[in-house]
């Protein structure tokens, strides 16, 4: 911990440099991706925290991380003796960060040093209320705390043939939806790489487990710029944008063109939710928020895309069967293997899938108290021994070249009988729940416009039931060989767009209910499913993932 301290401390003498005295960052990049590259996990840098979710403020004396129930006690260890304070995030007793900024101003007054790079414009406002002063943290300071800070990656890009629908056919409807909704001089940024990557059918490998790539676009009623690291293109690539109406720019040179645009008559569209505060300040006065529907349109699959996903899910599937059977053979015969066996078990079943391009996320394989960690991931070489009796969850997926999969189940490995009785009954109960709840939501119908969060309430019934909750959401969209997490739609109790957008048939879906007793176990089970028509005009959902679940633990 010695080493986050002096970190901490470099970073202090940077805010000092720059006339600040606090300091507040979130794990994100310039696209506002929910995953994002090393170069840009300056938070992780910070504070040895390896979480997926986290904001930090940093003050003159103290430290504080903001994380979801997901990573509590992973936080907890590994925050340990670094000087910087948990906030558990969604607990009652705990301040929001905007409201322990303004309760910090009002004590003395607060001058924020952020990265606007990486900063929602959102955000931006309502922290603007909250402090004296926010101004940027820039890359050059950055640089000057985190030496040796990663390099941005860049790969190359390759033709997704999967989609039915060609790009030329995507970026002609999105125009026709600008001439619609918006006047002739007007032209529509988008900030999201998977929506770009879907209107272009391109894939990349920029961030680790998404196929997407580094890249901005600008769009109006009869042209369209796409920004790239030009160096990685190929003819074939090249070729491909140029047929679909596209015009290539180097990725650098947004900035130039939105401060070109502002000057004339041209009004900037963008949706305010992706759009960061640096960007924001280019052309304050030129912006135009408006919803457009790119996002929707990406998470309605067409039924021949529908068609190819099926048959990845019969394929991956049957990996997970194969996977599991030989590890309980090889722990019969008595190998010790880890987690991270598991892993590297279950990874070798998929890679020899015709088609497989790589796994969607890391594996997470989570042997008894483990799996009460819901993003859990063990570390290289750190795996914990797989020790039968012991319960074994394992959420993994892949990209392939028809979709994307992404699945939970959860083993009992060893003699029931050897497990201890009162635990076994409570291991059952919980089990049990779970099932019950996946089941109910995936066998509901409901009407057109029922949204995530009225849907929210089906799977939980059954957890409620014996006294129990999760604190994640109950499900979320799941791109076509694109990000795991799509939204929309999204299944939460919580209230944003992505759980507000009303289901429609072809948006496909993770069904993932869990309970999780900390020192004990996790209980997650999770299918794919696809929102599809029903009788008397109501919809409801087809199960994709074909894995058989362990019935061992189901009370009878």
């Amino acid at each position: 911990m010695t080493e986050v301290k002096n970190r901490l401390s470099a970073l202090r003498q940077a805010l000092k440099s720059l006339g600040a005295n606090a300091f507040y960052c979130a794990l994100s990049d310039a696209h506002l991706s929910e995953y994002i590259q090393k170069h840009d996990q300056f938070v992780s840098f910070l504070t040895g925290f390896t979480g997926s979710n986290a904001q930090i403020i940093v003050t003159e004396t103290e430290a504080f991380l903001w994380t979801d129930s997901r990573y509590w006690e992973q936080a907890e260890g590994e925050l340990r003796g670094s000087g910087i304070t948990l906030m558990r995030e969604g607990d009652k007793a705990v301040l929001k960060v905007t409201d322990w900024l303004k309760e910090k101003n009002s004590q003395s007054p607060l001058t924020l040093a952020v990265p606007l790079e990486t900063f929602p414009l959102k955000r931006y406002r309502e922290f603007k209320e909250c402090v004296s002063q926010v101004i940027d943290f820039p890359e050059k300071s950055i640089d000057s705390v985190w030496a040796g800070r990663p390099e941005k990656t860049v790969n190359s890009l390759y033709i997704h043939h999967a989609s039915s629908v060609s790009a030329r056919d995507k970026l002609k409807r999105l125009q026709e939806w600008i001439g619609q909704n918006s006047s002739e001089k007007s032209a529509l940024l988008l900030t999201k790489l998977d929506d770009i990557a879907w209107l272009t059918n391109l894939r990349g490998s920029d961030i680790e487990f998404n196929p997407v790539f580094l890249s901005w676009a600008l769009v109006t009623q009869k042209d369209a710029t796409i920004f790239l690291h030009q160096a990685i293109l190929t003819e074939a690539i090249k070729e491909h944008l140029k047929t679909a109406g596209w015009q290539i720019t180097e990725y650098s040179e947004l900035d130039q063109m939105i401060t070109r645009l502002k000057n004339t008559s041209v009004k900037l569209l963008a949706r305010e939710d992706d759009l960061n505060a640096r960007l924001y300040a280019l052309a304050e006065n030129a912006w135009q928020f408006i919803k457009h529907p790119v996002a929707l349109w990406k998470s309605i699959k067409t039924p021949e895309e529908i068609a190819g996903l099926r048959e990845v899910m019969k394929a991956d599937g049957k990996a997970i069967e194969n996977f599991i059977e030989e590890l309980k053979a090889r722990l019969a015969k008595g190998e010790h293997l880890t987690e991270n066996d598991a892993a590297a078990i279950l990874h070798e079943k998929r890679a020899a899938i015709p088609g497989f391009i790589g796994e969607s996320f890391g594996t997470i394989a989570a042997v008894d108290a483990n799996a009460a960690l819901p993003h859990y991931e063990p570390k290289e070489g750190k795996g914990a021994l797989i020790t039968p009796p012991c319960v074994l969850l394992v959420d993994s997926g892949a990209h392939y070249d028809k979709g994307t999969t992404d699945t939970t189940r959860v083993w009992f490995l060893g003699n029931p009988e050897d497990f201890p009785d009162e635990k076994l009954k409570q291991l059952k109960c919980d089990y049990t729940a779970v099932y019950r709840a996946m089941k109910a939501f995936s066998e509901a119908t409901f009407k057109p416009g029922t949204t995530g969060v009225d849907l929210d309430k089906i799977a939980r019934a059954p957890i409620h039931a014996i006294g129990a909750d999760f604190g994640h959401g109950t499900g979320h969209g799941i791109g076509l060989t694109l990000n795991v997490h799509e939204t929309p739609p999204n299944i939460s109790p919580r209230e944003y767009e992505g759980s507000l957008t009303a289901f429609q048939p072809g948006m496909i879906v993770s069904d993932e209910p869990g309970i999780y007793r900390p020192g004990l176990w996790g209980i997650r089970i999770e299918n794919m499913l696809c929102c599809v028509e029903k009788e008397d005009g109501l919809l409801g959902f087809e199960t994709l993932t074909k894995c058989a679940i362990d019935k061992t633990l189901l009370e009878e």
